[in-house]
């Protein structure tokens, strides 16, 4: 048999069959490729689908968890809202809402330091926040410590309030203005009560009715009775703001208009107990003041001849309470001289020669003073609507202490 030459060519049928198995490998390739960045699609869609999945489950969790806590902690139950707020956090650890609930929490049930820690911290990332700011207020309020109190405070009225911001640092620097005020710093508290006064909102009547009431607790008469006007410009039948403009108007020595708001109230507000005394000293004002404007030289001398009765009654109702005899000579005591200097003016400060003589009546009058003065010291407040009239009338020209 004859070998083939190793020359010779291969056949046309040999070529075709070659070249269609690398036509058919190299397609197979691409689809195996092609299956491959399918699957590695698919894959990832569904790793996608299940860390969706995962993560709105945590989220749904985590605000279940907070939902909880809010209900709880709304109910005045801090210790069990701490454990629903700490479970919220173990599936959402960095959100800042959940940690400032549980601060909250944390502040009720009194764990003030462990609270504090969490505060300041969200202080650090939000240092204008409001809320943060007045939290931190009430820790160091409740710690008393003042200083750092007030700085919150104030940090708190001029800091960020997402809703109803007006609202919310009126609000705040009404809480500052009676924490000062339990403390008793009340020439701190005078310039924020001012302001809390000024800001109310128009036609506001029930913050008006607040900053009024906290104005008269300071005694700041003047501003007190503004903020009791400005309610009546509303409503000028407001029981509240009749017996406010009538407390500030009889501290500022304005007993005519005091009167009149007064009237204004229905009788069983007139009768209560605290309107009803100022009425009776009011009425007894009108009595046995000789210094109110319009009187004749006749009734200046009978409200003054009243006046020495009135403190010469409370003077020996006081010395018979302690067992003092005021007619002891010679006088030792205080109560026993005022007591003789009255004695010893006998028919000089009668109406009839206070009358002819009007010019007694400032002596006179200094007497009764001093004489409700002593009772004072020695007795404490007294209790009768012309004694109390007495000591305003003393107040009013300095003739006694306030």
């Amino acid at each position: 048999m004859t070998e083939p030459d190793s020359d010779t060519p291969p056949s046309t049928e040999s070529l075709s069959g070659t070249a269609s198995k690398t036509e058919n490998g190299g397609h197979s390739r691409e689809r195996i490729l092609f299956a491959y960045l399918v699957s590695l699609a698919f894959f990832f869609a569904i790793t996608a689908f299940v860390a969706r999945r995962y993560h709105k489950k945590v989220h749904t969790l985590a605000d279940q968890w907070s939902a909880k806590g809010d209900s709880a902690f709304q109910q005045g139950d801090a210790a069990r809202a701490l454990g629903d707020y700490r479970n919220a956090l173990v599936y959402s650890p960095n959100n800042t809402a959940f940690q400032f609930h549980l601060a909250q929490a944390l502040a009720a049930a009194g764990h003030g330091d462990e609270a504090q820690s969490y505060f300041l911290s969200l202080l650090s990332e939000s240092p204008g926040s409001g809320p943060i700011n007045l939290a931190l207020a009430r820790i160091e309020a409740g710690d008393r410590a003042t200083t750092d109190a007030i700085r919150y405070y104030h940090d708190a009225i001029y800091g960020v309030w997402e809703s109803s911001p007006l609202e919310m640092r009126w609000q705040v620097r009404r809480e500052l203005c009676e924490y000062l005020l339990d403390l008793g710093a009340n020439e701190e508290a005078r310039p924020e009560l001012i302001a809390l006064g000024q800001e109310v909102p128009p036609r506001n009547i029930a913050e008006g009715k607040e900053a009024g009431a906290l104005l008269l607790r300071a005694q700041l008469w003047a501003p007190a009775l503004d903020a009791f006007r400005s309610i009546l410009e509303s409503d000028r039948h407001d029981d509240d703001a009749l017996v406010g403009a009538g407390k500030a108007a009889f501290e500022l020595g304005r007993y005519s208009e005091a009167v009149q708001y007064f009237n204004q109230l229905p009788l069983d507000k007139r009768q209560s107990a605290d309107v009803s005394t100022l009425l009776e000293t009011l009425e007894s004002v009108d009595t046995i003041d000789p210094f109110l404007p319009g009187l004749s030289v006749s009734e200046q001398a009978e409200h003054a001849a009243k006046a020495l009765d009135v403190a010469g009654s409370r003077l020996a109702s006081c010395a018979e309470k302690r067992g003092e005899a005021l007619s002891q000579t010679p006088p030792v005591t205080d109560a026993q001289k005022l007591f003789a200097a009255r004695r010893n003016a006998g028919p000089d400060w009668s109406r009839s020669s206070l009358e002819r003589h009007p010019e007694r009546i400032s002596a006179a009058m200094s007497v009764a003073f001093q004489m409700e003065d002593a009772a004072l010291t020695e007795c404490g407040a007294p209790q009768t609507g012309a004694d109390r009239a007495l000591m305003l009338i003393a107040k009013g020209h300095g003739g006694a202490n306030p």
